[in-house]
């Protein structure tokens, strides 16, 4: 059995820069973090955008070109970048339709483009590691919870979250969807239920990120899901694993998730991951991921411009729903 991980609390700090030092202070800032040597784990759109890049050199839009600068900061010799989490997002896709095959020759696509863009930052994959788990792992879900997620996220489709939940229905649809995840086995203070819940209370990132529709077969539970799994996959998982190697002297220090997707970069930021443990079992290896959450921003039909509840009323709400979570949250 592993030990805990480290705890890497968040610092706050807060410095008075005269005005005209103010740009310089804040070049000066982020060049230091970029000479921390760091994984970089891109996601699907981020790759997307580096093999429309590539044959001409231009930009599609302003949206791309801002983000092809951002993954061209990173391409440092300290620096490592991932194709893991695309990969993993790809393979449990469940309405691929590629073949084996075809899924394999995709994944080489994609690795030559992070091959062909990165000049000093390495992949850190060697194709060979690719190629197995694209070979091995085409269709099946690395978490053995993937489909009761998937349940969860088409039966709250199902109950019409393509459109505003009235304020009065909320709370009752939140009821819903909590007796629905614990149906299936889900908790109620893991990401896919805390995301949709969000939709419900009118966060307009969760909407974007989820992609409910109002019919039934046009809504992709799976492509939901990869960006919501970003939560535990990336910001858990993954990076829990090379602080921990960075503690016992491995080469990278951090690792961050990059991704193309304004919405999903928002949401990424509304929760912190607190503790990654992990316990070996006899089917394989249980985490147990304690995160803490920017409620104002996911729940924001509750709150302020403040970052308060509106009013009592929202109050009451607010502990309502916490007491429906299971979960403590910051307010």
């Amino acid at each position: 059995m592993n030990p805990p991980a480290p705890q890497f609390n968040q610092i706050t700090m807060q410095v008075s820069v005269p005005r005209d030092q103010a740009e310089a202070f804040i070049s000066a800032m982020q060049q230091w973090m970029l000479r921390v040597p760091t994984v970089y784990f891109l996601d699907i759109c981020a790759i997307g955008h580096i093999k429309i890049y590539l044959p001409t050199q231009s930009f599609k839009d302003e949206h791309h070109k801002e983000s092809i600068q951002v993954l061209q900061g990173l391409d440092l010799p300290h620096n490592s970048v991932s194709y893991l989490p695309a990969l993993m997002e790809k393979a449990s896709d469940q309405r691929s339709k590629f073949s084996v095959q075809e899924f394999v020759a995709e994944a080489q696509r994609d690795w030559d483009a992070m091959g062909a863009f990165f000049k000093n930052a390495r992949v850190i994959e060697p194709w060979d590691l690719v190629e197995a788990y694209a070979t091995d792992l085409f269709g099946a879900h690395p978490e053995q919870s993937g489909p009761a997620y998937l349940a969860f996220l088409q039966f709250a489709n199902d109950q019409g979250l393509h459109s505003k939940t009235a304020e009065g229905k909320r709370l009752k649809m939140a009821e819903v969807l909590c007796t629905k995840a614990q149906e299936l086995g889900i908790s109620t203070g893991h990401p896919v239920v805390l995301v949709t819940i969000a939709r419900v209370y009118g966060c307009e990132d969760a909407r974007l990120v989820l992609k409910f529709a109002g019919k039934p077969e046009n809504f992709n539970p799976g492509n939901a899901l990869g960006d919501i799994q970003s939560i535990s996959r990336v910001a858990g998982t993954l990076t829990n694993f090379i602080q921990r190697a960075g503690v016992s002297g491995g080469p990278f220090k951090n690792g961050k998730f990059k991704t193309a997707d304004s919405p999903l970069h928002n949401m990424l930021r509304y929760f912190t991951v607190r503790s990654v443990i992990a316990t070996e079992m006899s089917d394989g290896m249980r985490e147990k991921i304690t995160v803490s959450v920017d409620a104002p921003s996911l729940y924001p039909d509750i709150f302020g411009a403040d970052r308060e509840p509106k009013d009592e009323k929202s109050r009451r709400e607010l502990d309502q729903l916490y007491k429906l979570l299971g979960a403590e949250f910051p307010v």
